[in-house]
């Protein structure tokens, strides 16, 4: 009796291995590449996006160059989609850069008696304005500061020149290999120097306060924009950037490119669309745009009732 209740038992275990071995087999993969800069962010949306679909096998690579993704991270403008043919492009965020110091930079009190306007700012990080809108004579603060820029295709130097009117070649100062994250380091050597960065580079994701070191120029922008932005605290600056357009500040779109027969993408993408816009904030981005948002979600519909027609 005992030996045939073995064997039963033996056979309910092979059975549920057999079971779960098939179903591991029989997972949806979804291969997405990112940033480094928005990594963080993305392996939040994978995460909560598997405890609703584990049936979802996701696999990150931070090399937006990967032949083999599925979802392909489109970032500053440079990361486009030339090496890609039939392909959809959903924005699911923007990012923000702002122009930053050493907060022990002797020139401060300098630039907080008079804000940088769009003249004064490109006169300290450009060179003379191809569209003769100015020329760079000044012997005062733009003189005073070296400017460091990122030098790779990635860069954010790639948004910040282009919303001026400018190439990256225009752009003063020294270049800084490697990822962008680097050109605090350099500035905070560097006391007469600025630089412009991401919001989740400049600012603490924890604490919600700049990091250590960092100071934000002052802008020429309105009273109520400017004292906000003075707080240093990035809930309060993604807020009134989600409500107000100010022409001194880049804003740039990101998300992902991806060929129209990848029902498996859409399926991540709709749901980084209707749920997982709540986690952009948390990580220092803003929410896709909501006529945006509604524009693409029309685009994708709901790829579980979609594929069923």
């Amino acid at each position: 009796m005992k030996k045939i209740r073995f064997i039963q038992l033996t056979i309910a275990l092979l059975v549920i291995t057999a079971s779960a071995f098939g179903q591991n087999n029989h997972k949806k993969s979804i291969h997405i590449s990112s940033a480094r800069f928005a990594t963080s962010l993305v392996e939040k949306w994978i995460t909560e996006f598997n405890k609703k679909n584990p049936e979802f096998d996701v696999i990150l690579s931070t090399n937006s160059s990967d032949s083999a993704v599925d979802l392909q991270f489109i970032g500053p403008p440079s990361t486009g989609t030339s090496e890609l043919s039939d392909v959809i492009v959903t924005y699911t965020g923007r990012y923000v850069l702002l122009p930053i110091t050493n907060e022990e930079n002797p020139l401060l009190q300098e630039l907080n008696k008079k804000k940088l306007n769009s003249k004064r700012l490109k006169e300290l990080f450009f060179l003379d304005d191809p569209l003769g809108d100015f020329t760079n004579t000044s012997k005062k603060t733009d003189e005073k500061a070296t400017i460091y820029s990122g030098n790779q295709s990635s860069s954010f130097a790639n948004l910040f020149a282009l919303h001026f009117g400018y190439t990256t070649a225009d752009i003063k100062g020294k270049k800084i290999a490697g990822d962008d994250i680097y050109l605090n380091n350099a500035i905070l050597k560097d006391l007469t120097s600025a630089t412009f960065n991401h919001l989740n580079y400049i600012f603490d994701i924890e604490t919600r306060k700049l990091k250590d070191g960092l100071a934000l120029l002052p802008l020429d922008i309105k009273k109520g924009q400017h004292e906000i932005l003075k707080t240093a605290d990035i809930d309060q600056t993604i807020a009134l950037l989600e409500e107000e357009s100010i022409p001194l500040i880049p804003v740039g779109n990101m998300g992902f490119a991806f060929r129209k027969e990848q029902t498996e993408a859409k399926e991540f993408l709709y749901w980084v669309l209707t749920e997982g816009q709540r986690y952009n904030h948390a990580y220092g981005f803003l929410k896709t745009e909501a006529d945006h948002l509604a524009e693409q979600l029309r685009a994708i519909e709901d790829p579980r009732y979609a594929s069923s027609n």
